[in-house]
């Protein structure tokens, strides 16, 4: 089995209610009072979508392609807008041990390593 990803947008209107769509697939879209409602309805209708596609015995090509955009204004300068990774989406940050053992390592790389002295009992 092969696994495939659909990006989904769950947005909340103006109204109060929450729309769901899967970004390249046009006509797969749902609509609910909450956004849990929302994610349970554009399953199904993504669900349904897929049987309709293996029942004509074509498979889904959705066109789209998911970018994140990064505001950021400081005071007294022009605002910017970056593209940044999808991990930005998650909050992903470094920790300060991978950064002071980037710090450390220089250009090898790798993952953070315990200092020698903490690394041995006593310090041997």
């Amino acid at each position: 089995m092969t696994a495939q990803y659909f990006p989904v947008v769950i947005e909340r209107e103006s109204n109060g209610t929450f729309s769901a769509w899967v970004a390249g697939l046009p006509g797969v879209y749902a609509a609910a009072d909450t956004a849990a409602v929302a994610k349970r309805a554009i399953r199904g209708a993504l669900a349904a979508h897929l049987d309709a596609l293996k029942q004509l015995g074509r498979t889904p090509q959705p066109k789209a392609e998911v970018v994140v955009l990064r505001y950021a204004s400081t005071s007294g300068s022009q605002a910017k807008l970056r593209f940044a990774g999808i991990g930005a989406l998650l909050g992903r940050a470094t920790s300060a041990a991978k950064a002071d053992a980037s710090r450390r390592n220089g250009r090898m790389g790798g993952r953070p390593r315990a200092r020698k002295e903490a690394a041995r009992p006593g310090g041997r």
